[in-house]
């Protein structure tokens, strides 16, 4: 099957540079697979370089969006009055294109690093909130009460009652919300920056270098693949401890 795919995977490649030198396509809108072996070896360095500023931005994003929406989801959603106060505000600020608000992020905190970070949190922290308020107002208040009856703590029902009960939902959620980090971060870095994937893509651009610009694009998905890959074995790890728990 490895084998399998690699033809698969070369006859692809093939085809793409056989379409780009035939001028099927213009070479201004795909690039052929030589030009971005040519990008990568003429900007591989700076490229590296920009593709560990945004995996870092993400990873700080993320280390922050989790916590805030998981605490503030589970929080709100354990008490029904508060879940229909906070539920509809958290949807319309996630229905918001936040972009809008961007240049005020600019001016509030700079066009640092600390700005992509900050638009990555918000963008990430509402669909992870509203995910997880959601699933856990969903669940039997029987459940709770039960909780309670036997002494436990609030906390202690949220963490392990409540949590292990909405996970499905909550990791949907995370997924939605990784994903809008991932792309605050490359949109941001496009509009206004000096380091990272996304700037080093519109440098290319207004340069016409359509080979650097895919080299970005493809590190772009390496970022996802990455944050993915880290989801998908968190999300293994605690649904191994769900059904065992």
């Amino acid at each position: 099957m490895t084998v399998r795919r690699m033809l698969g995977f070369a006859a692809f490649l093939l085809l793409w540079e056989a379409v780009c030198r035939a001028g099927l396509i213009g070479a201004i809108i795909l690039a052929p697979p030589s030009a971005i072996a040519a990008a990568l070896w003429n900007s591989g360095r700076e490229f590296l370089g920009a593709f560990w500023v945004s995996l870092g931005e993400m990873g700080a994003a993320i280390a922050i969006a989790w916590p805030l929406g998981l605490l503030a989801g589970l929080a709100l959603g354990s008490r029904p009055y508060w879940a229909g106060v906070f539920g509809p505000v958290f949807a319309a600020f996630f229905a918001i294109p936040l972009i809008t608000w961007y240049p005020l992020l600019m001016i509030w905190v700079g066009i640092g690093s600390s700005s992509k970070i900050f638009y990555a949190v918000i963008s990430g922290f509402f669909p992870i909130a509203l995910s997880t308020l959601n699933s856990v107002r969903q669940i039997d208040r029987h459940y709770l009460r039960f909780g309670a009856s036997i002494g436990c703590s609030p906390a202690r029902v949220l963490f392990q009652i409540l949590l292990p009960m909405a996970l499905p939902a909550i990791v949907a959620g995370l997924r939605v919300g990784t994903a809008l980090i991932v792309i605050g971060v490359i949109v941001t870095e496009m509009l206004s920056s000096l380091g990272g994937l996304g700037f080093w893509i519109s440098y290319h651009r207004t340069l016409y270098e359509t080979g650097d610009v895919y080299l970005g694009i493809l590190l772009s998905l390496a970022c996802v693949l990455i944050v993915n890959l880290g989801l998908r074995r968190l999300e293994a790890r605690f649904g191994a401890w769900r059904e065992t728990g």
